[in-house]
């Protein structure tokens, strides 16, 4: 039989000990195999700072100056914004050519109701060459996309609308500088998010609102004949209830005031006897408004360009050689054909009845004293030899008396 209060045999000691072991390891396993409370996570706080530690803007440029040794004060004008090098092609042809050249009712509707050897003014469309032009250089860039051409489409290919190969570059400035003043349309991914078709004429000053600008249109032979007209815009005076052009006095011709002249801005020539002619100014300041008398536009023969020939016909008597016609040098004669080296070989000069008009009457003096020279060349060609001719035509004349 047993006895009690004996020692434990090895055996039973080892067997206490692992089964004091094994409650030991329950117990601890309970305790592990307990699971915490549910933590709330704020999933917008987290995807923002995922996105913004794996944002490429900030990732390679991280990487590119951990590789690449850059001066500090390059670093620290750079900063954390990296963006694309926007490089992209500059296309500075006149972009109303391609579309006159589809339809040139889409330049100008009714485009064939404007009379032939006339003179007449319309304003621009401000909104149309806006809308147009934005629509070309999206086409352009996905054009360039679908090429491969590495591209962020955010380029401004196209922003001239009209011809300003004629501008002269009067303020001395870089060829750059001069393009940039003269495109129609600012870079696109400057526009404003809330501006509107319409208001961003790239001539307006800045803080400028966008306003039609006056456009003289030319129709006829008269340009084709006279490529080297000088056409400009002058301001007009009052002188009693007579209106005429403010022409420049000597020491403004050094430096013409904008105040007084306007040389035109652009042009345009749809069809072959079409020209156009942008100016600075709007439809109501060439009509003229609140008192201010106006503007006339002016189509001066350049007076370098010697032309020579007679008139075709006169109604008042001959005070100078300006005044003698081709029946005055032989009687049915027409213009272009021969005259002998007798004709005209003396004239009958009637003395100017205004004699205080000096250049008519020192003009109507020295003709007189050649009229009585010997037969020559030289006599011959300056008695051909035509004054330049120039006209001025107000504003006014050209628009309808009810215009608002």
């Amino acid at each position: 039989m047993p006895t009690l209060g004996g020692p434990n045999s090895t055996v039973t000691t080892r067997f206490n000990t692992a089964l004091e072991q094994s409650l030991q390891l329950i117990a601890a396993g309970n305790v592990a195999a307990q699971r915490p409370a549910p933590v709330a996570i704020d999933l917008n706080a987290v995807s923002k700072t995922v996105l913004t530690a794996i944002d490429p803007k900030t990732t390679i440029m991280r990487r590119g100056l951990s590789v690449i040794r850059v001066p500090a004060w390059i670093v620290a004008e750079i900063g954390e914004d990296f963006n694309e090098v926007m490089a992209y092609p500059k296309i500075d042809l006149p972009m109303y050519q391609p579309l006159s050249d589809r339809s040139v009712e889409r330049l100008l509707p009714n485009i064939n109701k404007i009379a032939r050897n006339s003179v007449t003014l319309m304003e621009t469309n401000q909104r149309f060459i806006e809308a147009y032009m934005v629509g070309l250089n999206h086409e352009f860039a996905r054009k360039l996309l679908w090429r491969e051409y590495p591209t962020d489409q955010r380029g401004s290919y196209f922003r001239q609308f009209w011809s300003v190969g004629d501008t002269i570059n009067s303020e001395g400035v870089s060829e750059d500088a001069l393009k940039e003043t003269l495109y129609d349309i600012p870079e696109i991914d400057r526009w404003a998010p809330t501006s509107a078709l319409g208001d961003h004429n790239n001539r307006a000053a800045p803080g400028e609102a966008a306003r039609p600008q006056a456009v003289l249109i030319i129709r006829g032979e008269l340009l084709k004949k006279y490529p080297n007209t000088v056409i400009f815009a002058q301001h007009a005076k009052m002188t009693g209830d007579l209106r005429e052009p403010d022409w420049l006095t000597a020491e403004e011709e050094k430096n013409p005031p904008r105040s007084k002249t306007r040389t035109p801005l652009y042009q345009a020539r749809p069809v072959d006897d079409l020209f156009f002619f942008g100016f600075d100014l709007t439809i109501d300041e060439v009509k003229g408004t609140g008192g201010d008398p106006g503007w006339y536009f002016v189509l001066q023969e350049r007076p370098g360009e010697a032309r020579f020939g007679l008139e075709e016909s006169r109604t008042a008597p001959i005070e100078t050689f300006d005044d003698v016609c081709w029946n005055d040098a032989m009687p049915g004669i027409k213009s272009g054909q021969f005259l002998s080296a007798g004709a005209l070989s003396s004239m009958g000069f009637t003395e100017p009845s205004s004699v205080s008009d000096p250049p008519k009457h020192d003009q109507w003096t020295d003709d007189r004293r050649v009229n009585t020279a010997s037969v020559s060349s030289a006599r011959w060609a300056y008695m051909l030899l035509r004054q330049p001719v120039m006209v001025a035509v107000h504003a006014d004349e050209m628009l309808a008396e009810n215009r608002p």
